[in-house]
């Protein structure tokens, strides 16, 4: 139903994690708000956060946020120290969600559920008065004189101040579609180049054919589609140079590899809409991170001269805790059912470099619509980092994704997304007041 009101102090577009966090931070402060949405409901990409438990935050930001937001970073500096993780976890639990940690750090309600977290932001925003619009999608936005403009395809709506927290492109069906970045280019803002982050790595000529064929020499059916290989490390190279590296557990998909050893070298992927040049873009896995090639090696040799007939297979899974698919993945099929006294020493030396270094040539850029996090935006160069405000036009400020900020996975996003929230508002609400 569109509210009789016409006008309000603040009109925050975009009720995602910092849409919502923007409106009860300027409502906290006596403004009247309006929270616009274009779903039938607030916080749809919120419910898929932590593969729906919600990773609130994490507790170890402040010690490494410069390597967890990339470039851009420093513009966190005033929000973090504002709204600090443990400043989080503190509102959260004064609207009834208290939150416990788990490994890396990362703060997770203790219902484990996503939704319980959308649930209670929901119910804050009725109680601070935010009147919520949903269905709403924003088509223009304008400043006239001393007052914004904003229209829908039902009503238009005027206000002191708008807080763009429209989301990226990621997720599309969540509502994230971009829009916010044609609002702000129409504001005369700039959008830098924008391309996926965190998403799942696709590999060339990587199907169930062609690993089931990989292993036809064993006689086995094989495919490495759902195996994870645990705690690897990782890197992406780009025409023959390292470009990024990751460490984490890394599962196989049917296309590609996901997980937090993969997830994070996606952002480094050159944009293009076609396939890449054959081995200009490749993604290569270390199983044993801990030890050097030269240590490798050498317990490979003293396995095999110790177990002289032992299957390869085998005295690999047994001399370095390998799954047996890993195993079949490093063979190649190739030396799968001989001995260890029948390996020469250069497929010895093969068989190393692949445990410290198996390469898998990656097909294209991520598509936008499965990745989970935007990468580019609008420009943190034209918004102040205290307020997130515009220094392009007065009384327009950003919260969240659609600013050129993306961090890693962990919380890093949703801190991100609270900090930023909390600062547009209350300093809308200010600017509203003058």
């Amino acid at each position: 139903m569109i509210p009789m009101q016409k006008h309000f102090d603040v009109i925050v577009i975009g009720a995602g994690p910092s849409g919502m966090m923007a409106s009860l931070s300027a409502a906290s402060c006596g403004a009247s708000v309006l929270l616009l949405e274009k779903k039938e409901r607030p916080g749809k990409k919120l419910l898929l956060t932590g593969h729906g438990r919600c990773n609130i935050t994490n507790i170890r930001i402040p010690d490494n946020f410069r390597e967890t937001y990339h470039e851009n970073s420093r513009f966190l500096t005033s929000s973090l120290h504002a709204f600090a993780p443990e400043d989080v976890r503190e509102y959260f639990l004064s609207l009834g969600i208290p939150t416990h940690e788990e490994d890396d750090g990362r703060i997770f309600p203790d219902s484990q559920k996503a939704s319980s977290v959308c649930e209670a932001l929901e119910k804050a925003l009725v109680k601070n008065k935010v009147v919520l619009l949903t269905e709403s999608p924003v088509t223009a936005v304008e400043k006239k004189e001393d007052s914004w403009v904003v229209k829908t395809g039902k009503s238009e709506f005027t206000s002191r101040a708008v807080i763009l927290s429209t989301g990226g492109k990621s997720f599309p069906h969540t509502g994230s579609e971009g829009d916010g970045y044609e609002l702000a280019k129409g504001n005369g803002h700039t959008v830098t180049e924008l391309a996926p982050a965190l998403a799942p790595i696709f590999f060339s000529a990587f199907s169930d054919a062609s690993t089931e064929s990989r292993a036809e020499d064993c006689g086995a059916e094989f495919t490495l589609a759902g195996i994870t290989l645990p705690d690897v490390g990782s890197s992406l190279w780009i025409d023959g140079k390292k470009k990024k590296t990751a460490r984490g557990d890394l599962l196989f998909t049917h296309q590609g590899v996901s997980g937090p050893a993969a997830m994070p070298l996606s952002r480094e992927l050159p944009a293009s809409k076609g396939k890449y040049r054959e081995g200009s873009v490749q993604f290569v896995i270390d199983m044993l991170p801990e030890l050097r090639e030269e240590e490798v090696e050498k317990m490979l040799l003293s396995a095999m001269s110790d177990n002289p007939n032992r299957y390869m297979k085998r005295l690999l899974c047994e001399t370095f805790h390998l799954q047996e698919k890993a195993a079949i993945l490093v063979l190649d099929g190739k030396s799968m059912d001989i001995c260890a006294h029948e390996v020469t020493k250069e497929n010895r030396k093969a068989i190393v470099r692949k445990l410290k270094g198996s390469a898998f040539d990656v097909e294209k850029c991520t598509p936008m619509d499965i990745a989970y996090v935007t990468r580019g935006g609008v420009s943190v160069k034209e918004i102040d980092p205290k307020t997130m405000g515009s220094k392009v036009k007065e009384g327009l400020f950003f919260a969240g994704e659609v600013m050129d900020i993306d961090g890693v996975s962990g919380g890093y996003n949703l801190q991100f997304a609270w900090e930023s929230g909390r600062a547009a508002g209350l300093a809308a609400a200010e600017f509203a007041k003058g």
